[in-house]
């Protein structure tokens, strides 16, 4: 006996962009479909915001977490928006330092943006 070797799943089969048109191909394709794991589906057709599932034997789809996360900003990109925004307040502080004429009462005014500004 002769062991197979499997070639991994490079690309879908199949992409739908919706729900609807996968369901039309599911209900003519039941019988196949509803005897592979959802794994394997998964890994064969792709439903363009979706993943599909299995609940007590029936073929479902679920929204793709994926897609949601996808939107959410990187900790990378927070980091850079961060860094613009202190670059910017350090502008507008090193502006007010030197165009503001401070009276002596208002030392404390400009103590506290100097220190903002380190």
């Amino acid at each position: 006996m002769q062991i197979k070797i499997i070639e991994p799943i490079k690309e879908y089969s199949k992409v739908f962009n919706s729900p609807d048109e996968f369901n039309l191909w599911y209900t003519k394709n039941k019988d196949e479909m509803d005897n592979m794991t959802t794994h394997k589906l998964n890994k064969l057709y792709k439903i363009e915001g979706y993943r599909i599932t299995k609940i007590k034997n029936v073929l479902m789809l679920k929204k793709d977490s994926q897609t949601i996360t996808s939107t959410t900003p990187t900790i990378e990109q927070l980091k850079d928006e961060i860094t613009k925004i202190k670059d910017t307040i350090n502008q507008i502080i090193s502006y007010l330092n030197q165009h503001c004429c401070f009276r002596s009462n208002d030392s404390g005014i400009k103590d506290s943006l100097e220190l903002a500004h380190n």
